[in-house]
């Protein structure tokens, strides 16, 4: 009875995680591309160029993914060693950064671990790796299929929080504000009124 219990408690747990993986991805894939209208042209070069540079600083995380998982898809025919080895190091660099989420003020991580110690040690590791793996071709071909990818998408997604009000929403609230604006003048002239008519009323009527 208890090993059933504990088997349910444990698939169930594994459920749960995997639910809440899926709605992750969902969430970030709807960040990545929400819809059909959150892509345009943007205005001039330079424009394009200020786009991009903010969508590369935006969207790392997603670039780095979609890069990676076009890696690991070109390695998995003929060197699934080199698979299971850059997926190990994936996870020991998802923990690093599960250590700097659980330790954001920790000086010890900062100073010993640094980030960009971290990454360049990672890369290092990974191309060590397809080098001598013979995998090199692969790592190009990854390479050429998602950098168009990721150039496209930053040159054309546009941030939806960078932009200003719809001119609807702006009449509306500019409707909202000459209503409240109405209403404060009425009742500050409501309350300067009030005194003076209560004084006239209780004052003594001279004698005609």
């Amino acid at each position: 009875m208890g090993a059933a219990g504990a088997i349910q408690r444990a698939a169930a747990s594994v459920v749960d995680r995997a639910c809440a993986g899926a709605r992750g991805f969902r969430r970030a894939l709807a960040r990545f591309a929400p819809r059909a209208s959150a892509f345009g042209p943007a205005a001039d070069a330079e424009a394009a160029a200020v786009r991009a540079v903010r969508n590369l600083r935006t969207f790392r995380f997603h670039y780095a993914v979609l890069q990676w998982v076009l890696l690991l898809a070109s390695l998995a025919p003929r060197h699934r060693a080199s698979v299971v080895f850059l997926m190990a190091a994936s996870k020991g660099l998802l923990v690093y950064g599960g250590l700097l989420r659980a330790f954001p003020n920790s000086a010890l991580l900062r100073r010993l671990l640094d980030r960009r110690l971290v990454a360049a040690v990672f890369v290092a590791l990974v191309l060590a790796d397809i080098v001598a793996a013979g995998a090199v071709a692969n790592l190009l071909a990854a390479l050429a299929a998602g950098v168009p990818v990721i150039v496209l998408h930053a040159s054309f997604r546009v941030r939806d929080d960078l932009e200003g009000p719809s001119p609807d929403a702006a009449a509306e609230n500019g409707k909202e504000d000459e209503a409240s604006a109405v209403v404060e003048k009425k009742e500050d002239g409501d309350v300067e009124a009030g005194p003076t008519r209560r004084s006239m009323a209780a004052a003594p009527r001279s004698p005609k």
